[in-house]
This record gives C-alpha cells, structure tokens and sequence, in this order.
C-alpha cells in the first residue's frame, strides 16, 4: 500500500507522520526541518508492508518532483493536508492539488482521498478563528475532490489517539468488513471488565481499552516486546500460525496474550477472575478477532 502525504510547506505533513507512526511526542515535531524533495518510509500493518511518501512543500522542491509524474504511480491513498492557522494558504494549496490531480489522471490513476484540515489546535492560535478557518478551507477546497472517492478530517497532533484513529481507519478503509469488526470490537471492549489491547503483531494498536499504552498507532514498548517475544516462540518452537500464553502472579493479576494467523494478538489483563458476563463477551471477542484474522488473510490474498 502507497500512501502520499501532500502539502505546502510548514503545514506539518512530517510532524503528522512522526507522531502517528513513529513514537514522536507533539514537542518533538518543533524541531524538525523541512523535507527536501520527497522522503519515502516503511511501516508493517496487519501484515503489509506500507510506503508512505513525505513530498516536500516548499516551491523549488514542488516544481522538481511534479515534472517526475511516476514518482506518484501507484499512490493507493492521497492526503493533501492543509494548515488551518494559516488561511492565506488556502488558495495556493488548492492550485497545488489541482496541479497533483492533473498528475493523476495522466497516469490513469484514482487513488483515495483524504483530506486533512490540519492544525485543529489552538497552540499558538485564537480558538475564534479555527472554525472561521475551516470554512474557508472547506468553500476553497471541498468541491475538487468531488469525483473521488473522498473524505475529510479534522487533525492535530495533540489529539494523538483521535489521530491514531484516523489513521487506523484509513489504513483498513479499502476492506469494509474489517472496519465492521473494529467496530464491534470497540463496543466489546466498553463491556468487559478486564484490561484489552488488540494489536497486530508489529505492535500497532487497532482498539484498547488502557489509558497510555501507546504512542500515536504504535504500543508502548514493554508491551510490544513482551508480544513480539511470544511470537517468536509461535513461529520457533511451536511452529504454528496462531498460539496462546498465559501468566499469573502470587498475587492473582493475570496477563493472557493470544496470537491469531501470525497477523493479530489480543493482550488481555486481569486483576483476579472476573465475572462470567465478561467471561462470555471476552470469549466472543477472541472468536470475532480469529474471524478477524482470517478476513485480514482473505483481503491480502484478494
């Protein structure tokens, strides 16, 4: 899967990418500098290997990489991300994406797009003016992507687990029936009493249940470690594609991690038994993510 994260320069198309995939904080991305021409990066969910191109924003750079149209070939899912604490841009960034949209039809190709009204913070902006802003940017912007298969999102990367979201379901957005099951896992997750993160097995959170387990999509380390350990002995010594592990202590905490088609685990931790309700919703969920994993292996295969 290709994706390309297009804009006019300074409206955080990095910082987006590196908080959402890369475990940066919101205070990190104040250091970065500008991308220079284009930057290509690798990232593994839920089985497949996804590209992700940064394309730099500032005018020299721009005018190089869209006089080389195969660069966007094969773009899967486009994100023009605009900034909403800099109005004045609008204009200039819907030239821009007329201009990459030109590069697509010339190339036969109709990727996905997703809109990112970016900056929906008021870090070192006037909360009056945001939603101003995002009129105009919508007046100004909207009806170009009206003949794609299209969408909008308010983003900010202080708002990372709503970012991690929205990035989530654009990754799975091509597969509706494993957006159905995220879905239901999400209302399960509100109905069991014990502690739940389902993953894949790179460690990319899909739905939890657990305040500060991840950073943007990506578990927190510890965790990520302990899962990837377990899936090595899976793959190693049992030789299987799915497997099960359990621990307990003295003290009666419980922690169980079940891996489904080498692709999906579910980290399930319990402070003693819980009861039976939960008992029965935890063992219709791992039933719906077994499902869930074959779907996964179906959608690759397709």
């Amino acid at each position: 899967m290709k994706i390309s994260l297009v804009g006019l320069s300074g409206c955080g198309k990095t910082s987006l990418y590196s908080v959402a995939f890369a475990e940066k904080s919101p205070e990190d991305t104040k250091k970065f500098s500008p991308t220079i021409l284009y930057e290509t990066r690798r990232h593994p969910f839920l089985g497949l290997q996804v590209g992700i191109f940064d394309f730099g924003g500032q005018e020299q750079y721009r005018k190089e990489y869209m006089e080389k149209p195969e660069v966007f070939r094969g773009t899967d899912i486009l994100i023009p991300i605009v900034d909403l604490h800099d109005p004045d841009s609008f204009e200039q960034a819907r030239e821009y994406f007329e201009g990459l949209l030109d590069i697509y039809r010339k190339n036969n190709e109709k990727p996905k797009i997703f809109l990112f009204l970016h900056k929906y913070d008021v870090e070192n902006y006037q909360k009056e003016l945001l939603d101003t802003n995002v009129k105009a940017a919508k007046d100004i912007l909207l009806d170009l992507f009206k003949d794609y298969d299209f969408d909008f999102k308010l983003t900010s990367i202080y708002l990372q687990d709503e970012l991690a979201k929205i990035f989530r379901d654009i990754l799975i957005s091509s597969y509706a029936e494993l957006k159905t099951h995220v879905e239901k896992a999400e209302k399960k997750l509100e109905e069991i009493n014990a502690k739940i993160i389902i993953s894949d097995v790179s460690g990319n959170v899909i739905v939890h249940n657990v305040q500060g387990v991840s950073s943007g999509l990506t578990l927190r380390g510890d965790l990520r470690d302990f899962i990837n350990a377990c899936n090595t002995v899976r793959e190693n010594m049992f030789m299987s594609d799915s497997a099960e592990f359990k621990g307990r202590n003295e003290d009666g905490k419980e922690i169980e991690l079940y891996i489904f088609k080498y692709i999906i685990s579910i980290l399930v931790m319990k402070s003693g038994e819980i009861d039976r309700d939960s008992q029965d919703k935890l063992n219709t969920l791992l039933n719906d993510m077994k499902l869930f994993a074959d779907l996964i292996i179906s959608a690759h295969t397709e």
